[in-house]
């Protein structure tokens, strides 16, 4: 750094020869001129560097110590000017690019988002793109606050959103919490909890309401679970007020889940051969160009796109990409009885993973797999164990007609 800033003002190196050069290197060391990389030729001569502005001072001494002195190197920002003073449009070219970047650093380029997981990265763009926030807006337009609060309003699942810019990046984190819905919200808002579907309830903890069914109770589909109305009973045990609560329980059911999939004994499979064709196309706005082999029948097409990006989230509308057609063949392949049961019972495993990936236990698998000259059938049902309890308003009593309807 302390050799950088000097070529700001110039620096020049010089060679000191004949005179008294000690003397010469004393009076500037009096004078409090900075000479640095001195060096001493062959031929008894030095050589240094030293700024411009020490430069113009050494005609006083150079005259008391009689030295010849020759400018060997000339360095720095004037001796630049000084050399392209003519070049009039790289100058005005460097002024325009500064003034470029001044006006360019005033707006957002770059909008990142991260920690979504429900909902896509590009799904949030175009809804901020929607509400005028979008690549190439001024930072002054950017409410981070009011981003903040317009995704949390859009996307419910959103647990906490925070918005902040730094730099001409518009950084937006994003934790995400599981949907509820709008009853489910406030707590304090009365209502039932009811059976989605059937089955046989095998654990039931309630936490607030009322139960109206027990662990080993089958129910219907509809079927009230837990009571969100509580009665309040004198001493005479007659009902002197209802009390209305949101019902709250744990309710877990074990129910056969009917379970049916045919599989081909014989279908045609796509056999690619080892000829490829290899072309290229070009993609600006709607304007699409291609150059190589068209598409042929018995030959599968394959694209593959890149578009320019400036930063991770800004696409230009311009891509460019490759093209590869390969050539298959369709034969007619008939499965194995071992190869088909194999086949039948993978897809009954990847179905299984899925009902799992849902939060449902399987107790038992009652599924069979027969196979034909023609389709291999898995039929059967799954015991299965899943959490029901579905939120539904409460059904509002007037107590003048209930005790009517006592009195009756």
């Amino acid at each position: 750094m302390r050799k950088f800033l000097p070529l700001l003002k110039g620096i020049v190196k010089i060679r000191i020869c004949n005179g008294q050069s000690e003397r010469f290197f004393n009076l500037c060391m009096a004078r409090g001129m900075a000479l640095w990389d001195l060096t001493e030729d062959s031929d008894g001569s030095f050589s240094c560097l030293l700024s411009v502005e020490d430069f113009f001072r050494l005609g006083p001494v150079r005259r008391k110590t009689k030295v010849h002195i020759h400018i060997l190197e000339k360095h720095g920002l004037p001796f630049f000017f000084v050399k392209n003073r003519k070049r009039k449009a790289f100058f005005a070219g460097i002024l325009c690019c500064g003034i470029l970047l001044f006006l360019l650093s005033g707006r957002i380029w770059n909008i990142h988002i991260e920690g979504n997981r429900i909902n896509s990265t590009p799904e949030i763009l175009k809804f901020l793109d929607d509400q005028g926030i979008s690549h190439g807006i001024r930072k002054n337009q950017v409410s981070c606050s009011a981003i903040a609060s317009q995704i949390r309003e859009e996307y419910p699942e959103t647990a906490w959103v925070s918005a902040k810019v730094k730099g001409t990046r518009l950084i937006i984190t994003v934790k995400e919490g599981k949907y509820q819905t709008d009853v489910s919200k406030d707590k304090n808002i009365p209502c039932s909890l009811c059976a989605e579907k059937s089955g046989r309830i095998i654990k039931m903890v309630t936490r607030a309401g009322v139960p109206l069914k027990k662990t080993g109770d089958t129910c219907k589909t509809g079927e009230i679970l837990v009571q969100g109305r509580l009665e309040l009973k004198n001493d005479d045990q007659e009902i002197f007020r209802y009390e209305y609560v949101h019902a709250d329980a744990d309710i877990y059911i074990k129910r056969k889940l009917p379970y049916y999939a045919e599989l081909p004994v014989e279908y045609e499979k796509e056999v690619p051969l080892q000829k490829e064709k290899k072309g290229c196309f070009l993609k600006v706005g709607n304007l699409y160009l291609e150059w190589g082999e068209t598409t042929q029948k018995g030959w599968k097409r394959l694209l593959e796109e890149y578009p320019l990006r400036l930063t991770e989230n800004f696409v230009l509308p311009v891509s460019a990409g490759t093209i590869t057609l390969t050539q298959y063949e369709k034969k007619k392949i008939i499965r194995k009885k071992e190869d088909a049961k194999t086949e039948a019972f993978r897809l009954l495993q990847e179905y299984e993973k899925n009902l799992m990936e849902k939060g449902v236990q399987i107790s038992a698998n009652n599924v069979k797999i027969e196979v034909d000259h023609k389709t291999c059938i898995s039929s059967g049902t799954l015991e299965i164990i899943e959490k029901i309890g579905k939120e539904v308003p409460v059904e509002q009593l007037e107590l003048s007609k209930e005790r009517t309807t006592e009195n009756g």
